[in-house]
């Protein structure tokens, strides 16, 4: 009796692996369906719309929500973002306010520190030659060309040498500076320099001019300039105003012109008697500098006190 072959046997061999059928993998895509799409196609299939119509209404609505999104996050693209809040300014303590204060007393060359008349500089040809205006319009002209370029000159020169030697550079400096400067006044005054006489050269050593060799600081070349104009401004003021009084007290006469046909105090011409109204004018512009200076103070401190409360 023959043996059959058994059927069910599984086939070995590459028989069996030439009949066996490649297993594919079937990927299921499944679209993102937003809460809008699913809402629009409920609302369409309760109004018994066709499946096509659900479907459009649902793609309808997708892309009024991506538009919406897009115009959404286009304008949080386009707004400005609020500028960074500044903080606020420090305030001020009252040392430092009461600081601040007197360095600009300090730098009012012009009214609060006055070289001539709240410093006592350049007594000497103010009281001596300035006699009436024609000589203060000389002296201040010789001390507007003297005081600034000097100041400028000897700072530049301190800066250097490493600020050594600084009363010999002082002294040099407006020295040096005279020559052209005398060339100067003579071509626009004349002989009429000669009524200055001794006191014209003696700018050149005068304290209004030098006086800066005494500090141990040494300031930039562009603070020296500033200050220099201001000094220069403010001595110019002193000695106009000195001249005028004198000659209107002394002559009679204003800017060469009679005013008075008698002279009210003939004396101040004179050196005795110009010290004497300097000393006067000095005591009236000072009584009335301290008192303003005394009034700020007083404003400051109020302030603080208030402030404190």
């Amino acid at each position: 009796m023959q043996n059959t072959p058994d059927r069910n046997k599984p086939r070995s061999g590459k028989a069996a692996k030439g009949k066996q059928k490649p297993e594919r993998s079937q990927t299921l895509i499944i679209p993102q369906i937003s809460p809008e799409m699913l809402e629009s196609a409920r609302r369409a299939a309760m109004e018994g719309k066709t499946q096509q119509e659900i479907e459009q209404a649902a793609m309808e609505a997708e892309q009024r929500r991506q538009a919406q999104a897009g115009q959404t996050t286009q304008n949080t693209v386009e707004t400005p973002k609020p500028a960074p809040r500044t903080s606020a300014p420090k305030r001020k303590t009252r040392a430092e306010a009461e600081a601040e204060l007197d360095q600009k007393i300090h730098d009012d060359h012009l009214w609060l520190n006055n070289p001539v008349m709240m410093r006592g500089l350049g007594l000497a040809p103010v009281i001596a030659a300035a006699y009436n205006w024609d000589n203060a319009v000389m002296l201040c002209a010789a001390a507007a060309l003297l005081l600034t370029a000097t100041r400028v000159l000897a700072v530049a020169i301190c800066h250097l040498t490493g600020n050594r030697f600084r009363p010999v550079i002082y002294a040099y400096s407006a020295a040096i500076l005279y020559i052209p400067v005398y060339c100067i006044l003579y071509a626009w005054f004349g002989t009429d320099l000669t009524v200055l006489g001794i006191y014209l050269p003696l700018l050149a050593v005068e304290s209004a001019i030098i006086k800066r060799m005494e500090s141990p600081d040494l300031e930039p070349v562009g603070e020296a300039f500033r200050r220099g104009i201001n000094n220069t401004v403010g001595l110019c003021i002193a000695v106009l105003l000195v001249g005028f009084m004198r000659e209107l007290l002394g002559a009679g006469t204003a800017f060469g012109h009679v005013v008075m046909t008698t002279a009210p105090l003939p004396i101040v011409q004179q050196p005795a008697g110009g010290f004497i109204l300097l000393g006067l004018i000095a005591a009236l512009w000072t009584g009335i500098a301290n008192a303003y200076t005394h009034f700020k103070r007083e404003e400051v401190r109020h302030q603080y006190a208030e402030r404190r409360h």
